[in-house]
């Protein structure tokens, strides 16, 4: 399979060599694709307004709030998805660093690049997921050992090539290609391209010093319950945060 959509160069994995995309996938990412740069346009349009405007804030609060609103939804994404509280200074710092990541997401995925769709799987999800499963265990917690192995098992979305011939090339699940809506295919795109642009981790550091690489999947990402250091730098926190931003933006239904 050797094929170009929206200026994206698909081909299928190498572990599946006579993969073939039927028209209803085609279409459905086609539009994911176009989803992915809506995405993070938006995110870029918004940041670039909520920083303009706490310049002003910090001049004229009631000029600021008159002229560019509250912009609760950017607010919304960073302190959800980013862990941010935007009354420390330390925090509002890293809005700079945030913006500047989805711009460089927003250049790589603008143009042609390479995506690679397969039923995959990630050694480093498996590696990850093996480890968590058994300290768990040893901690006498059976149900989180299970969520481990589940995320081995149905967990991986994509993940960007680090070796080989095919350095930085993006791969995508076609399991989220047939099951997924086309705004949670675009979420993968974005996340994959964060690692590939922004040089984003999958960050799996708790503020306690011990490590979780899955737990996020199930929802401690949200305003960082389980405690992530350095959710700036990370994939799912761009990925989740600029779709949340960009369904807020054109008023989307919650299964987009």
């Amino acid at each position: 399979m050797d094929m170009t959509i929206e200026k994206v160069h698909v081909t299928n994995w190498s572990g599946d060599p006579f993969l073939k995309l039927g028209s209803t996938s085609k279409a459905k990412l086609a539009t994911a694709i176009r989803y992915s740069r809506q995405i993070v346009d938006d995110a870029c349009q918004l940041l670039a307004q909520y920083e303009h405007a706490q310049i002003v804030a910090s001049v004229d609060k009631q000029m600021a709030k008159d002229y560019f609103g509250s912009h609760s939804v950017v607010k919304e994404a960073l302190e959800k998805y980013f862990g941010l509280d935007l009354k420390k200074p330390t925090d509002k710092a890293k809005v700079a660093t945030i913006r500047l990541k989805f711009g460089q997401i927003r250049t790589g995925i603008a143009g042609p690049f390479d995506l690679v769709v397969g039923y995959i799987h990630d050694r480093d999800d498996v590696k990850t997921g093996v480890k968590d499963a058994l300290s768990a265990l040893r901690h006498g917690k059976g149900k989180t050992a299970w969520k481990h192995i589940k995320f081995i098992r149905e967990g991986t979305e994509g993940w960007v090539a680090s070796r080989g011939t095919h350095v930085g090339r993006i791969h995508l699940n076609m399991d989220s290609v047939e099951t997924y809506s086309e705004g949670k295919i675009a979420r993968i795109i974005v996340h994959e391209a964060s690692h590939k642009f922004a040089n984003t981790d999958d960050v799996d550091v708790l503020d306690d010093g011990t490590r979780n690489g899955s737990g996020y999947k199930w929802d401690d990402l949200k305003y960082n319950a389980k405690g992530y250091v350095g959710l700036e730098n990370n994939a799912d926190s761009y990925a989740w945060g600029g779709r949340l931003m960009w369904k807020r933006k054109r008023n989307l239904a919650s299964g987009v």
